[in-house]
């Protein structure tokens, strides 16, 4: 079959250098219309995509980096390659051959993927759901379902990528060498990425902390609410969600404020030297002991901590349960300074004093003028 037919124009009266360039000029700016229109139609694949990615998306999970948001690149990627061949046509190539072998590699192409992003959605949102019941009935750990949901749906979309591929006529062994060389140019460009993924795996192993820990991380504190195979993310007291790759949680030390069922607070308060340090003692384990959410009464211990500058540092030890520290520990904050006041004992505080001399010549001198 013959390539696409040039339109024939009326080039009588032209120059002769005119009528020369003409078939060419014609050629390439028909070739430059065809690779403008084919773009424009593949933003509104892509487009598309997106909208149907939003609608689909539960409201409590981000659109943004999602297999959605991937899938619409991929989409106008293909989209573009399916209409290659118009412009490689009006180029002079035999445009409906090329259709005749790759239309049908592209279209099946186009259906393995859109196949894979419904099917790669749905075992990730399977596995958090399985993990968010399990956690919620028998109180099993939901933090490695949710791993292992962003995995398998990232290796699907990955094995949905080749297959792909291997549609549109591209060799399986040149293929494999092709993805052997950019995953070593991938690997070399994107070694923090590497590691954020290795780090991602050993957190999902380990497991430090677990979807719903309250952590401290890269001087950061927060909520987890979810780990990914290359970030984690905390939502802080104030509703704000933060986003932190794996390999800097991995590589800082990390504080797990919720791991334990029971946490011990330390509590320091000053009193004056000559107030009765026994008497605040007595003061400060009452007012413990008789919280109500105070746990294990008899290890409730108070003591003197140091002498300090202007004030005797006393301490207060006392178990509560971890969901209840915040709260028990404003609770006595508040009931100490109430106590210390009803009972006389002076909390100390820096105080500035100005002395002034009478009877110096020269600070006479000074003030005088």
């Amino acid at each position: 079959m013959s390539a696409i037919m040039m339109p024939e124009i009326d080039m009588t009266g032209w120059p002769a250098w005119a009528q020369a360039a003409e078939p060419q000029v014609l050629k390439w700016a028909l070739v430059l219309a065809a690779v403008v229109a084919i773009w424009i139609v593949a933003i509104g694949v892509k487009w598309l995509v997106v909208l149907v990615g939003k609608i689909v998306t539960p409201k409590d999970h981000d659109f943004e980096g999602s297999s959605w948001d991937l899938g619409a690149s991929v989409a106008r990627m293909f989209a573009l390659i399916l209409m290659s061949p118009l412009p490689l046509g009006l180029a002079g190539y035999d445009w409906r051959s090329m259709i005749e072998e790759r239309g049908a590699g592209a279209i099946a192409a186009m259906v393995i993927l859109v196949v894979a992003i419904l099917f790669a959605n749905w075992i990730a949102r399977s596995l958090r759901n399985f993990g968010g019941k399990a956690h919620r009935r028998t109180g099993a750990d939901d933090t490695l379902f949710a791993f292992a949901g962003s995995m398998v749906k990232y290796l699907i979309f990955a094995i949905a990528i080749v297959t792909a591929l291997t549609q549109l006529g591209f060799p399986t062994t040149s293929l494999a060498a092709v993805l052997g060389a950019m995953g070593l140019a991938i690997g070399l460009g994107l070694q923090d990425t590497m590691k954020s993924v290795a780090a991602g795996v050993m957190l999902a192993i380990l497991r430090p902390f677990r979807i719903g820990d309250y952590v401290s991380l890269a001087n950061l504190e927060g909520e987890v609410t979810d780990i990914s195979p290359f970030t984690t993310s905390l939502k802080q007291i104030d509703n704000k969600v933060v986003i932190v790759t794996n390999n800097m949680i991995w590589a800082d030390p990390l504080i797990n404020h919720t791991r334990q069922t029971r946490r011990r607070f330390d509590l320091y308060f000053d009193i004056s030297y000559d107030d009765n340090m026994d008497h605040a003692l007595q003061v400060l384990l009452d007012l413990a002991n008789d919280h109500p959410r105070v746990l294990s009464k008899a290890d409730t211990w108070v003591g003197v901590h140091a002498l300090a500058d202007w004030s005797v540092k006393l301490r207060l030890r006392a178990w509560v349960a971890t969901p209840e520290f915040v709260q028990v520990r404003a609770d006595l904050t508040k009931a100490v300074k109430e106590a210390f006041d009803r009972e006389g004992i002076t909390i100390p505080y820096p105080h500035q004093v100005n002395v002034a001399y009478k009877g110096n010549p020269v600070l006479d001198n000074a003030e005088d003028e």
